[in-house]
């Protein structure tokens, strides 16, 4: 992500940016083995004020903030004539440097041991780099365009995957801060996949860099279902976004020496796992899908809360349901379409997203919009003291996606038009002109789109500032999918997760609000002794007595909390998760003439 400040215009036209001289970070990798990587930057053309250096605490693609200054030390600089300069550290993240004379070169060192899609990581394997981890920025100076060189005399046999600009053997260069700072950049030794995408007013190139030990066999395997991705995609929409510079970039990294993620940017994504492909590629392709329809949905379709994207803190939005959940319907989706996932599969997908929604006592307490909110709080965030998030949030990449789907089938049953239809004129009027959208826009395009200004109205009350779905089983049932109760039969269902200590079966999950023992005052960490009358000193104590309950009967339970015996009453229920399956013959037999196109793509 990064903001719309900057376009192709600016790209292409702006002379007067690329005018100026460049501010230049150059590396030192004599010390990567300790994961220590040498920062040089010159700052050319200071104005007379004294130069405020400021690690970023926020990063493109991550909705909450990281003290990436905790890793920079030994910041030393010196005016153009090599004079030192005396640095004041101003703040957590912030430094400043005065008598400069108008020039400066600021060097310090950077501890970078976390590769993923938002950290950095330095080894004698690679420089996995996410530019806002690693770089400090001059304040005030975000138009700047901004050089980086790798130098070509270290590690000389490394090669750079990045969506930055290449001036020279290892020199990158970005138009300003902002795109800098978008630009994920991979060094090591890299395998490449490329090939092109012909539209009707340009030839796009799409690569994939990886950073892995799997054979050949494998990346052109891999190569083959992202480029089926691609097309499924881009069908969505009509066409593929103008990348800049022509071209998209995969940076993959699939080795033990890497965390797990996937964050997209604008013309590339950082798609990073501890494993290879050789046993998990059928996993891995499906960050692969998530991550490419962001370069529409997010990076060009754009909500004005994100706007301009801050690196010095977190932006608040409301819209990641949308931004993220519905990219998130639509990565399954196109995994099917691209013949990559099965619809078996599929179906496996949508009951464990719809039972989440669903069955999370978090819609009693926040709607989408909402659950968007606590992005800050849980993406990535870090915190010591415990939440409640178990009985208050829902994922907004999961309530999301249901949103989609039941939008898309009500589209399709009512409308005669699909999810596809509703995307693609988000993409023409807000997406490709690059103008930021707020949720009212939504809504007036799904109103154009299903030519019913009531149906738009009355799902977005109920459903994105509400916190209401449709009945879901019905609306399944017209597409042949049967939505049921997966276990009908059962009894004295409390749905805990237990294990067993000296004392007895601790709870040792949360116990959500519509949990039978929330309301007897059951908690976390607590002893359970009892249950109905019966003494339970291990876990398959407790199995058995809820075994022998009836459903809807009161009951007692005793418990230790905190030290102290408690006790409380309880009614017995039955196993509220639903199972989600085709109607028998499968997705061939569906009976709703716009049925079958949910998984091929109607009108595409």
């Amino acid at each position: 992500m990064r903001p719309i400040l900057f376009s192709l215009a600016c790209l292409w036209c702006c002379g007067s940016a690329f005018a100026q001289a460049p501010i230049v970070y150059e590396l030192d990798l004599s010390n990567i083995v300790h994961h220590e990587l040498g920062v040089q930057v010159t700052f050319p053309a200071l104005p007379p004020q004294p130069l405020v250096l400021r690690m970023p605490t926020s990063s493109p693609g991550r909705y909450a903030e990281h003290n990436f200054a905790k890793n920079v030390y030994d910041v030393t600089a010196n005016d153009a004539g090599g004079r030192a300069l005396d640095v004041q550290r101003t703040g957590l993240n912030e430094w400043a440097i005065a008598g400069h004379g108008g020039g400066a070169t600021v060097r310090y060192t950077l501890y970078a041991n976390r590769a993923d899609g938002t950290y950095s990581k330095v080894d004698n394997r690679k420089l996995h780099l996410n530019m806002p981890a690693t770089f400090a920025y001059g304040v005030g100076l975000g138009d700047r365009p901004i050089e980086l060189l790798i130098p070509p005399d270290q590690q000389p046999e490394w090669t750079v995957a990045t969506q930055l600009q290449t001036i020279g053997e290892r020199r990158f260069r970005a138009p300003d801060y902002y795109y800098f700072f978008d630009s994920p950049t991979l060094v090591g030794d890299i395998r490449r996949r490329e090939w092109t995408v012909a539209g009707t007013e340009r030839v796009d190139t799409i690569q994939m860099a990886f950073m892995c030990a799997d054979p050949d066999s494998l990346l052109d395997q891999f190569a083959g279902w992202t480029r089926d991705i691609v097309e499924q995609q881009r069908r969505v929409f009509g066409e593929l976004p103008a990348f800049d510079y022509g071209r998209y970039t995969f940076l993959c990294a699939y080795n033990p020496y890497v965390s797990g993620d996937g964050m997209e940017h604008r013309n590339s994504t950082v798609c990073s796992a501890p494993v290879g492909l050789t046993d998990f590629a059928d996993r891995l392709i499906g960050t692969i899908s998530h991550e490419f329809f962001h370069c529409w949905n997010v990076e060009r379709i754009r909500p004005a809360s994100l706007e301009p994207f801050d690196f010095d803190r977190a932006n608040l939005s409301g819209e990641l349901w949308f931004a993220e959940g519905f990219t998130s319907y639509f990565d399954d989706l196109s995994l099917v379409r691209a013949g990559i996932l099965s619809p078996e599969d599929y179906a496996e997908g949508l009951t464990g997203a719809i039972n989440s929604v669903l069955l999370r006592p978090g819609r009693d307490h926040r709607g989408p919009i909402a659950m968007s909110q606590c992005a800050p709080f849980v993406d990535a965030a870090t915190s010591i003291d415990p939440n409640n998030f178990a009985n208050t949030f829902v994922s907004y990449y999961t309530y999301g996606s249901v949103l989609g789907l039941t939008l898309d089938l009500l589209l399709r049953r009512d409308h005669g038009t699909d999810l596809n239809a509703f995307m693609r004129a988000v993409w023409q009027q807000y997406g490709r002109p690059e103008v930021p959208y707020h949720i009212p826009d939504l809504e007036r395009v799904l109103a154009q789109v299903s030519g019913d200004t009531a149906f738009a109205e009355s799902f977005f009350a109920q459903s994105i500032y509400g916190s209401e779905l449709p009945d879901l089983p019905p609306l399944l049932a017209d597409f042949g999918l049967r939505m049921e109760v997966a276990e009908p039969d059962s009894v004295g269902f409390i749905g805990l997760s237990l294990e067993n200590t000296e004392e007895g079966p601790r709870v040792a999950g949360p116990v959500f609000e519509n949990n039978p023992l929330y309301a007897a005052g059951v908690e976390t960490g607590d002893i359970l002794l009892s249950i109905a009358g019966k003494e339970v000193a291990t876990t398959a104590d407790f199995a058995d007595a809820s075994r022998r309950l009836q459903i809807g009967a009161r009951y007692p339970v005793t418990y230790l909390q905190n030290g102290i015996e408690e006790a409380g009453f309880f009614v017995a229920g039955v196993d509220p998760r639903f199972e989600i399956s085709w109607e028998e013959g499968g997705a061939a037999e569906w009976t709703h003439p716009l049925a079958p196109s949910l998984l091929i793509g109607k009108g595409n």
